[in-house]
């Protein structure tokens, strides 16, 4: 058995075997145990290293100190030290002159059998000449031709790592990250990115990584898989634990109505020509101007993070309201970072706050998860690292535009682009109707099918029900749910119930003590400010659906429900499933076909529902219903592209 460390520097090499040998050759001496700190005699021991302590006892107790169990240790290191070796040795050979390899082959040879290094013998010539006497040995040495250079090492010839097999393609992504160097992974739907990531990390033990992942339920799976020397957290949490944490009292406090903002904010109506705002209107700007300038890579607020407002398009009017909501932006701003502030204080604030920091992470490399659901701010925090930057996702879901995400994986600063395209999750079936979404959009990503037979067809037992929006999602539980039929929503219900009933308190005449909403006094204020407020997004869904579906009928949906462990069919949003996958799946038919052109042909798809609808077909692993996508089928072999794209 020998250690790692024997090629942790390759170029140190000779220096180690040097080490080694003139133990082995009987050199009297003398340390101190690292565990008691007793002096004793230094043994030669079967691997040539040297002793570390007097006994095995101090050895195991060492061990055990470190929560280490010393067979599953010299296992473990045992099946690393045959990829890291190999593979280093290769490399190193790679890039040494014809002299330094003559020494080393001489080296190795002498030293092949006292530490079984398990060196291929062809990777060094066997029988280069010894030099001449001279400096160091070498100087004036003839030495033989070096050989050919030796075909790139893959990982699949090692076999397992970290319990699975690689790929021809996750073997090229191994190896251009065991260069060192940033790169992008294009991973298809289900091609096992995450193991590919895994597999990479294990093979480099002596570095620290971050996983950086979209969701903390993606961060919680990855940190039991993932190596110990790899921390899986969220930007969130990370800037919640350097920033956030100070502002916890204020995360989920209550919300202010537009006309209290406009009056604490000094505003009033702005006219230009004929458009009037009222001041609950240029209070919502202000709000929106925050919003956009948390989630730019900006230093300071200033007028171009001002939203465009239709028909004010006189540079002189764009001036004047520039002018008027600029200040009050800077003041909002400056009262969210107060610790004591009033106005609303939410996630991506304390982002910002960080991002403003420029955090150095301490890590060797960062692999960035969902690369192509990042806005502007993250990319922008994970690029300034120094570090190894591996981005990794999938451009072909980037579904989150909307509200702001960016694909970063385009603007990526990368040496290699490498491709995942094989998917384990379902079979040739699906994997053709995603090629046909992928196709739409131009990708030169397409899939194949390595998970087993799968089916395109209609089913009346879906495993699980895709919708496109919030509302038909909830109409389509309520539905199965009428039929007898145990349902759970992915997401949960529990806060859209608390709305509803705090909707009909409001409604009603009554106070609610629904925190967010204590400071309103009737449904109309809270309508008024999802409306008016763009940090009232998540709320406005809400309340647009409880407008549409109604307060009582959300509770007695909302309470039926059952746990998704218990449930016979599950319902989610196209959004929600991403990550998700179901043995069969079908897609609700909200999905609406565009319109035929005047011409007769195909009507065009807009970028973002192009990839909703592959986001949702390739959820499916064994049985696909495509319902409302199936017309898909029916466009033809052409394309016709949305210029707005």
């Amino acid at each position: 058995m020998f250690d790692l460390d024997f090629f942790v520097t390759i170029p140190d090499v000779t220096k180690k075997i040097d080490t080694h040998a003139t133990v082995a050759a009987g050199a009297p001496g003398f340390r101190d145990c690292e565990q008691c700190g007793q002096s004793f005699k230094v043994r030669l021991q079967a691997s040539g290293r040297q002793q570390r302590y007097c006994s095995s006892r101090c050895r195991q107790r060492t061990h055990r100190a470190k929560g280490v169990d010393p067979v599953a240790r010299r296992r473990d290191l045992e099946a690393r030290w045959k990829v890291v070796a190999a593979f280093s040795f290769q490399r190193y050979l790679e890039t040494i002159d014809d002299q330094e390899l003559a020494q080393v082959a001489r080296l190795v040879s002498s030293a092949e059998n006292l530490f079984g290094l398990g060196v291929d013998p062809v990777a060094i010539d066997p029988v280069l000449p010894k030099p001449a006497a001279g400096v160091d040995g070498l100087k004036s040495a003839p030495v033989a031709a070096r050989p050919e250079k030796q075909q790139a090492v893959r990982a699949s010839d090692f076999g397992e790592v970290a319990g699975l097999r690689p790929t021809q393609e996750q073997a090229a992504i191994i190896e251009a990250f065991s260069s060192g160097e940033n790169l992008i992974i294009e991973a298809g739907a289900g091609t096992g990115k995450t193991s590919t990531l895994k597999m990479a990390a294990t093979l480099q033990p002596d570095k620290r990584g971050l996983y950086l992942a979209f969701n903390k339920a993606i961060a919680t799976d990855a940190r039991k898989s993932f190596p110990k020397t790899v921390e899986c957290r969220t930007a969130h949490s990370m800037a919640y634990a350097a920033v956030g944490v100070t502002y916890k009292h204020r995360l989920g406090g209550r919300r202010l109505p537009a006309n209290q903002v406009a009056e604490r904010l000094g505003l009033s109506t702005f006219v230009a020509g004929e458009i009037r705002l009222d001041a609950r209107a240029v209070a919502r700007l202000v709000s929106d101007t925050v919003l956009r300038y948390c989630r730019s890579v900006d230093k300071n607020l200033h007028a171009g993070h001002v939203p465009y407002v239709p028909g004010i398009d006189a540079p002189a009017a764009q001036a004047a309201l520039a002018a008027a909501v600029v200040p009050a932006a800077e003041f909002m701003w400056a009262d969210i970072r107060n610790i004591d502030g009033v106005f609303w204080f939410s996630h991506d604030h304390y982002l910002k706050m960080w991002a403003l920091s420029r955090p150095q992470l301490d890590f060797d490399f960062l692999l960035f998860d969902e690369a192509q659901d990042a806005d502007p701010l993250l990319a922008s925090i994970v690029q300034d690292q120094k570090g190894q930057l591996v981005a990794v996702g999938d451009a072909c879901q980037a579904i989150y535009h909307w509200r702001g995400a960016v694909d970063a994986m385009s603007t990526w600063p990368a040496k290699h682009r490498l491709y995942l395209t094989e998917s384990f999750r379902f079979g040739p079936a699906i994997a053709d109707e995603a090629n046909l979404w992928l196709s739409e959009l131009d990708s030169p990503l397409r899939l194949t099918g390595a998970g087993g037979p799968s089916t395109i067809d209609t089913t009346a037992n879906p495993n699980a029900i895709l919708c496109r929006t919030n509302g038909k999602a909830l109409s389509e539980a309520i539905r199965a749910m009428d039929s007898g039929t145990r349902v759970a929503l992915v997401g949960g219900a529990a806060s859209i119930k608390r709305l509803a009933e705090a909707s009909l308190d409001l409604q009603s005449g009554r106070a609610t003590s629904h925190p967010e909403l204590v400071a309103f006094n009737s449904w109309e204020e809270v309508q008024e400010y999802a409306e008016h407020n763009a940090e009232a997004s998540d709320l406005a869904t809400l309340v647009k659906l409880i407008d549409n579906v109604g307060s009582r009928e959300i509770i007695s949906a909302a309470t039926a429900l059952t746990d998704e462990r218990h449930a016979s069919l599950v319902i989610s949003t196209a959004h929600k499933a991403k990550g998700r996958e179901w043995g069969s799946v079908g897609i609700a038919h909200d999905f609406t076909e565009p319109k035929v052109g005047d011409d007769g042909s195909p009507g065009a798809i807009r970028r973002a529902d192009a990839m909703l609808a592959y986001v949702a077909v390739t959820r499916a692993k064994r049985q696909l219903d495509p319902g409302g996508l199936a017309w898909i089928h029916g466009r033809g072999s052409g394309k016709w592209h949305n210029p707005e794209w």
